[in-house]
């Protein structure tokens, strides 16, 4: 490279630096304008719509379910307090089976008395054969009364135990759903909080950018230095055409003065260009250190949540997702089968009402037997108090009056907690067949709402998957203008070495100034020589960085006025 070349190669390497820092100027601002990728905004979506849906899954659920523990309990001791109650007329029952049978051993005993009087006997004997059949039908009625009782007791048996079938559904459906909500709620949990991790990491890279804009401070500084060198080098005169000695001394000290300012010049910008990279350098590498931080994070991430591992037992989220569907399924089962129970439920109600009615209508026909013995007793009274002839039945007739007064208080207090029984049955009855109904129609909210939630489950999971097999941190453009910064620091690294060779062409011609300047000083017989031409002077004054104002005062040996201080000036 020549002088000649020199203002050329300079006015090259300004532009060319100029370049790069306006690169950076334009490129450092686009990066700080992304966040992140699109991929990240995504999967955080779903899985934040995930937990909307879940929660929104349970929300029925946890309000039928919160107390139907305590329903069906009440339930289950208002059914035991009525079986209580109905028990209590098997004491009846028997009393009135064991009457009737004695009943029933006295009229034959007075029919055998009666045989023995002859024919003074005969009415009394007929009385008795009434007697007789009265008390058979007792015996009849009262073995229908208890088969009525028992056929009544089994369907309340039966109905208590498809409450605890009904109860063991919902138990096992709120179960299965409390698992399902909380298997979703943690997958949730696992990959959303690593995933904001990723996130935050992520976002550490850009005061990091931020902090690399600061070499960005020395742009104007260095591009103002090169304007002062170039047009310290333009000012260059050619002293090989200068025939006056003492004009071409004042050339070559001129020139000399130029080169020394020129060289000086330089080296400010090599400084200054050093520090912007050391500052580029230094902060660039710890975005390059958060970026390979954040890749591993993401390759954890996609290994920990994307695939499983038999070996260590972990499970992805699709396969957990999975596992949800198969909760619901369970879920679905159970559905059936409490719809199934509550089906039987109605129409057990429906039989316990009847099977009442049917044991009232025996105790309908109770009474008028009852009533036709007593007939029968004062019939048998009256024919043994005017028939000497049997008067030794006189004590059967005595005791079946006893009889007959305990088969009627039997028969009373049986019809009085018989009549209060079917009130109470049949308003119980009506209570579970509401109660039945509104969890119906509860457990059909639930079980679609789960439907739903199963449709949504699915189409999120798709959704996951497809992000997951695209998953990135930083958006496309992100990397690309990575790159482009990375190919800036290193045509800025590649331009150092200029500098390098600008000075040392710079040294060498004032080392060939001064050489010639001494000579001529030898001729001119002078040990000390000051530049006369003013064109120094005014070359200076159009500097606009102080430091080089002062520094070409000290090589010419004058005084310059304050200017600028460096850094005042920023042109980004």
């Amino acid at each position: 490279m020549s002088l000649q070349n020199l203002s050329g190669e300079i006015n090259r390497l300004s532009e060319n630096i100029e370049e790069i820092f306006m690169a950076f100027s334009t490129e450092f601002p686009k990066m700080l304008t992304v966040t992140h990728s699109s991929s990240l905004d995504e999967l955080m979506s779903a899985l934040s719509t995930l937990r909307v849906e879940n929660d929104q899954s349970s929300k029925t659920e946890k309000t039928f379910f919160a107390n139907y523990l305590e329903k069906y309990t009440n339930m289950f001791a208002e059914l035991n307090d009525e079986i209580n109650e109905l028990s209590k007329i098997n004491t009846h029952i028997e009393s009135i089976t064991n009457d009737s049978e004695e009943m029933e051993l006295i009229a034959l005993n007075a029919m055998v008395v009666s045989i023995k009087s002859g024919e003074k006997g005969r009415a009394f004997s007929c009385i008795t054969e009434n007697l007789q059949r009265l008390s058979s039908e007792m015996i009849k009625l009262s073995g229908k009364l208890t088969n009525e009782e028992t056929t009544l007791l089994d369907s309340i048996n039966t109905l208590k135990a498809l409450f605890q079938q009904i109860t063991d559904c919902q138990q096992k459906i709120a179960s299965i759903s409390t698992t399902q909500v909380n298997r979703v709620a943690e997958c949730i949990s696992m990959s959303a909080n690593p995933l904001q991790e990723i996130i935050t990491l992520s976002q550490s890279v850009y005061p990091y950018i931020q902090s690399a804009m600061e070499g960005l401070q020395m742009q104007d500084i260095i591009k103002q230095a090169f304007n002062h060198v170039i047009m310290s080098i333009n000012e260059f005169v050619d002293d090989e055409t200068i025939l006056e000695p003492s004009e071409k001394l004042d050339a070559i000290a001129f020139n000399m003065s130029l080169a020394e300012l020129a060289r000086d010049v330089l080296r400010d910008i090599g400084n200054d260009l050093k520090k912007s990279t050391e500052i580029f350098d230094e902060k660039w590498q710890q975005v390059k250190l958060v970026l390979d931080k954040t890749d591993k994070e993401r390759d954890n991430y996609l290994a920990t949540f994307f695939k499983s591992d038999d070996n260590t037992g972990r499970i992805s989220i699709a396969e957990q997702l999975d596992n949800t569907n198969e909760d619901i399924s369970a879920m679905n089962a159970e559905f059936a089968n409490f719809q199934s129970a509550q089906k039987r439920v109605v129409s057990i109600c429906r039989g316990i009402t009847d099977k009442a009615r049917s044991m009232y209508d025996v105790f309908i026909s109770l009474r008028p037997v009852i009533s036709r013995l007593q007939h029968v007793r004062i019939l048998q009274e009256i024919e043994v108090s005017k028939n000497d002839a049997i008067t030794t039945v006189k004590d059967f007739v005595t005791d079946m009056d006893k009889l007959i007064l305990n088969s009627t208080n039997s028969l009373d207090i049986m019809q009085s907690t018989i009549d209060l029984f079917i009130e109470e049955i049949g308003v119980m009855v009506l209570k579970f067949s509401s109660t039945i109904a509104e969890d119906n129609s509860n457990m059909a909210e639930v079980k679609s709402e789960k439907s739903l939630f199963c449709e949504s489950l699915n189409s999120i999971q798709e959704k996951i998957s497809l992000i997951m097999k695209n998953f990135t941190v930083y958006p496309p453009e992100f990397h690309f203008q990575c790159q482009t910064v990375n190919d800036l620091l290193n045509r800025l690294a590649g331009i150092q070495n200029s500098f390098n060779d600008m000075i040392s062409l710079l040294d060498n011609e004032i080392l060939r100034f001064s050489e010639k300047k001494e000579n001529f000083m030898k001729e001119m017989g002078l040990s000390n020589y000051e530049i006369k031409d003013d064109r120094f002077k005014e070359l200076i004054s159009n500097f606009t960085i102080t430091a080089h104002k002062q520094a070409a005062g000290k090589i010419v040996g004058f005084d310059v006025e304050e200017g600028f201080s460096p850094g005042d000036v920023t042109f980004f």
